[in-house]
């Protein structure tokens, strides 16, 4: 899945496959399945998770060697952005990447 989204005024390429689970967990060592399965969780972490989520997304759609991301160029990458950008775009990016877990087939 690929998706355009603005992001505080700004143009983000975010992309989501079945890597993007396992890249979150590599950078943030948190697991996003247990994260985002959990209401009281998901509250919790909320905007963290979803800014997590939307740098991994976005370093994906723009094919970055996903084995040199840490937690210091997610916070310089999180520096381009207005403080309440993602307070205001979370509900977007949550869905770009729930998108891509939709099944199409039939049980």
């Amino acid at each position: 899945m690929f998706k355009t989204l603005t992001i505080g005024g700004k143009e983000v390429a975010l992309a989501a496959n079945a890597a993007t689970p396992f890249r979150f967990k590599q950078v943030f060592k948190k697991d996003l399945f247990y994260v985002l399965g959990d209401e009281k969780r998901a509250q919790e972490n909320g905007v963290e998770t979803v800014m997590q989520l939307a740098f991994i997304m976005a370093k994906q759609a723009e094919k970055t060697d996903m084995n040199q991301l840490n937690e210091d160029g997610f916070v310089s990458w999180l520096e381009e952005f207005e403080p309440m950008a993602f307070v205001d775009s979370a509900e977007d990016i949550l869905n770009a990447y729930m998108e891509n877990t939709v099944s199409t087939s039939t049980p």
